[in-house]
């Protein structure tokens, strides 16, 4: 018996403390409503911040004996992990915390709570999603995972299946659950790979331990067979363990070929890369009919006074907001720009003037926009006004502008980077003038909101 095992043996396994429940304080602070969920190690709550009343998700790590060692270790792996990342799309780490109270293996991790309906909750409930929320939902997955791939070194999740998966209310997702996350590149001292998935969600590699990026792509794939059939990926496996996706899949030729593509066997016969994906989804936009030409829309005259505290988006601010984040129907109905929300009707007919006339292009704006209000929400809660000058346009792999500026705020100048739909962006040219919002409380991230 080596050193380390014998040191491993004298070291007691932990025990786990105590379930919370509702009403319990945890460090004095966070105040427990109800459980949201249970998983293999831990259970989720929602609380209040009882410093400022805002709602919090809480993961409470519960797990004892030998297979405890391991629970932690994913545990502190999810914490780390969240602490580096940024994206709307990847709840927001507030709190880590820990306890050994009577010996008792104690931990917390205190995050943004996300409001919504698990995938797996949805499909239980037999809940379908219409063309325009089923596409808004894979972008948006696709959106999160080209984030995490694209890091320095890239970031795997490792674990994507439809409980993990929260819609929100406005239909975009969220990605949650990062115990399995680790980077592709690995320590000299890191021996092997521990084998961390889901069956059915898992593509033959990773059981080896050799995941990659095309490994989470074959889980988002596997997520959307289970998603628009209602069915496990296991129900369609053939006797070599191949998924064999059915022809007429509900969500279109386009949908199928993309996801079959994506449930590859070979991780060399996939997608390797989000942004692949987005294009084959997408191609039909970009080799379909001319978008018609839509400006952002010009503010007003009146300056309108943002200050860093949150705020409420109502008044004079809810019409800018409505404005400056492109709402869909005036950009699907050029001539009139009503400001009335959309019936259900309505929105029925764009979905069908988008599938059945112009191929997916006006339903794929419309989408962008929607994802853009949900992304600019935070932005006029909290932002900072700020002008920018545009010093580079750029077309990405799916064809839409990254539009590089410059801006100075508190006499700093800073660079931001902002994504917009091609027939907007060619409006703009190098030199114009925008105008931003920016958060300088989470590293001065910033959008644009209008021309200036």
């Amino acid at each position: 018996m080596s050193a380390d095992t014998i040191a491993a043996a004298a070291v007691p396994a932990p025990r786990a403390g105590p379930v919370l429940a509702p009403g319990d304080v945890v460090a004095g602070r966070y105040r427990v409503v109800r459980a949201l969920g249970r998983g293999s190690f831990g259970h989720t709550f929602l609380a209040v911040d009882t410093t400022n009343d805002h709602e919090v998700a809480i993961k409470q790590l519960h797990a004892d004996g030998e297979r405890g060692w391991k629970a932690f270790e994913l545990f502190e792996r999810e914490a780390a992990a969240l602490r580096s990342l940024r994206h709307h799309g990847i709840p927001e780490i507030h709190d880590h915390l820990r306890d050994g109270e009577g010996g008792a293996m104690i931990a917390y991790l205190v995050m943004e709570y996300v409001e919504g309906d698990s995938l797996e909750q949805r499909i239980e409930d037999h809940k379908t999603l219409d063309p325009a929320g089923l596409l808004q939902l894979t972008l948006g997955l696709l959106d999160i995972l080209d984030y995490l791939h694209t890091r320095m070194p890239p970031v795997l999740h490792r674990d994507i299946k439809p409980a993990n998966v929260i819609l929100r209310p406005n239909g975009a997702p969220a990605l949650v659950d990062f115990g399995a996350v680790r980077t592709i590149f690995r320590g000299a001292d890191e021996r092997g790979s521990t084998v961390v998935g889901t069956f059915g969600y898992m593509p033959f590699e990773q059981y080896m331990g050799q995941a990659s990026p095309a490994s989470d792509l074959y889980a988002v794939g596997a997520t959307l067979l289970h998603l628009v059939t209602g069915r496990p990926p296991a129900d369609f496996a053939s006797s070599d363990g191949a998924i064999e996706v059915p022809e007429a899949l509900p969500g279109g030729p386009v949908l199928r070929d993309v996801v079959a593509r994506l449930l590859s066997p070979s991780a060399s016969a996939r997608y390797q890369s989000a942004t692949e994906v987005r294009a084959a989804l997408l191609k039909p936009v970009l080799t379909g009919a001319e978008a018609s030409t839509t400006a952002l829309a010009r503010v007003n005259a009146t300056t309108l006074e943002l200050a860093p505290a949150p705020r409420a988006i109502e008044g004079e601010l809810r019409e800018r907001f409505d404005r400056t984040v492109l709402r869909p129907s005036s950009m699907l109905f050029s001539s009139r720009r009503p400001t009335a929300k959309m019936t259900g009707k309505l929105w029925l007919g764009v979905v069908l003037i988008g599938v059945f006339t112009l191929g997916i292009l006006p339903l794929a704006m419309w989408i962008w926009a929607d994802v853009r209000r949900s992304r600019a929400r935070p932005f006029f809660e909290r932002g900072v006004l700020a002008t920018g000058r545009i010093l580079q346009m750029q077309k990405n792999a799916m064809d839409w502008i990254e539009i590089t500026y410059e801006f100075t705020l508190d006499g700093v100048t800073r660079r931001g980077a902002d994504t917009i739909f091609p027939a907007i962006a060619r409006l703009w040219h190098p030199g114009d003038t925008v105008e931003l919002l920016v958060l300088p409380d989470e590293d001065h991230d910033s959008i644009i909101v209008s021309s200036a």
